[in-house]
């Protein structure tokens, strides 16, 4: 994940630099030389990604999970949208689709951070069907199948194909 230089050496060289702290003690647990280790964090946590947005967002849900555990407040459960994990009918509600189509999304891993219970139960971040629904533009089904299908080109057939039919059902009925 590059990350731009400047960016890079505005953080990292900064004495006011918010992750030096937690940069110095991984690397006294690790070993790790605590330059490297902040220059990783700066690299994951800044950069323009998707995966580095969710590593942020996470980041802060734990960090609010904790100060809020330790002056006793209890988060309301509407705040929890991002790590909640929903059903596979929940999910197919949001996105438009069936639930075994969600299913077999999570089998084939496109929707990230899935889990299957021993008991074969599919549960599935909100916030990936969320991410799903953006990139792929889900938008409510037509009811008008017809509809649909004209602009589609479902219903368009050469005219030999349909007169070669017409008369396969003309010779079914007078063979009756």
């Amino acid at each position: 994940m590059p990350i731009a230089p400047a960016i890079l050496n505005r953080s990292t060289a900064s004495r006011n630099d918010p992750l030096r702290p937690l940069a110095e003690a991984i690397g006294s647990i690790t070993g790790a030389m605590s330059d490297q280790v902040a220059t990783a964090l700066h690299q994951v946590l800044e950069a323009a990604t998707p995966q580095s947005r969710n590593a942020r967002l996470r980041l802060i849900r734990h960090l609010v999970d904790i100060e809020s555990q330790t002056v006793g407040i209890e988060i309301p459960e509407p705040l929890i949208a991002s790590t909640d994990l929903i059903s596979t009918a929940q999910a197919a509600e949001l996105l438009g689709y069936s639930r075994p189509y969600v299913a077999m999304l999570i089998d084939q891993n496109r929707l990230q951070g899935a889990t299957v219970s021993a008991g074969g139960h599919r549960r599935v971040p909100r916030a990936a069907v969320l991410e799903w629904k953006a990139k792929h533009q889900v938008t409510p089904r037509s009811t008008n199948l017809r509809a649909e299908g004209q602009k589609t080109g479902v219903y368009e057939s050469p005219e030999a194909e349909v007169m070669r039919r017409l008369k396969a059902i003309s010779k079914s009925r007078t063979a009756e």
